[in-house]
């Protein structure tokens, strides 16, 4: 029996081409009631900011539990309930590195939002706004870091950068492809499949009662924590390699389908 289902956001859970208004499946609200029916825990696992995340969701956001920042921020019950804190010698340490490096210039995130030393803007800039904050130095920032960002130009080897990063700074941080051009950058150890893994001990739930939902290399971590692991149609054809099973795209509201089909079919 499925007793938590954790889903992906971007490229998972939600679908549309512009980034700004992208939608949740048609028959989220429906799904949702079902699953609170059935007391089965629905949790958004992302890489972004928990505000952001949350602001998906609309009148819904008090019924979902969240994986934010990777496993960096969790949240029930619209509360914060843990936080995996970069070390901010640590987080120092990759500022430095990251000006060695041809990348543009890094972000942080906490709880509350992302902190950037330059108003920038990429595809989904507008969305992030309200809780994108701009200083003029990153080591000012004096709350909690759950999550470090570093984005690269187009067409950059991402793994080769990743490899890089990861040698330079050894066992320290987490490092985790989670777009096209952007590697996140956490504590060590914490990726979603660890935040998984924290709210199975929280409401004491088996590996085997999980499913999951991803597109993307930071969704690795879930398919290891979850005994029904989905691939979306639209992931990577290593993506989906890592996974037990393959559902439809973001675009044909694969997830809600899966769930109805596997977790809700009695």
């Amino acid at each position: 029996m499925i007793r938590m289902i954790t889903s992906d956001m971007d490229g998972t859970l939600l679908a549309g081409s512009d980034w700004a208004n992208r939608r949740l499946p048609y028959d989220f609200a429906e799904t949702l009631d079902e699953l609170d029916r059935r007391g089965i825990h629905f949790l958004a696992a992302s890489g972004r900011a928990y505000p952001s995340v949350r602001s998906n969701f609309g009148g819904l956001a008090d019924r979902v539990d969240y994986i934010c920042d990777n496993g960096g921020c969790l949240v029930c019950g619209g509360q914060v309930v843990h936080v995996a804190e970069v070390p901010k010698p640590d987080a120092y340490a990759f500022l430095d590195l990251c000006r060695t490096l041809p990348v543009e210039p890094p972000f942080l995130t906490s709880p509350r939002g992302m902190f950037m030393t330059v108003e920038e803007h990429w595809p989904g800039s507008e969305r992030e706004r309200p809780w994108t904050f701009i200083v003029p130095d990153l080591r000012q920032v004096e709350e909690p870091l759950t999550k470090l960002t570093v984005r690269t130009r187009p067409g950059a080897d991402l793994h080769a950068l990743r490899e890089t990063l990861q040698a330079a700074m050894g066992d320290r941080l987490t490092f985790l492809i989670s777009g096209p051009t952007m590697i996140d950058v956490m504590a060590h150890g914490v990726d979603k499949g660890s935040g998984i893994r924290f709210f199975r001990d929280y409401w004491g739930i088996a590996k085997e009662e999980c499913m999951s939902f991803g597109d993307q290399y930071n969704d690795l971590g879930q398919f290891a924590e979850s005994g029904y692991s989905f691939a979306m149609g639209n992931a990577a054809p290593e993506i989906k390699a890592a996974a037990r099973f393959v559902a439809g795209t973001n675009e044909n509201d694969g997830v809600t389908r899966a769930i109805w089909q596997y977790a809700l079919n009695d």
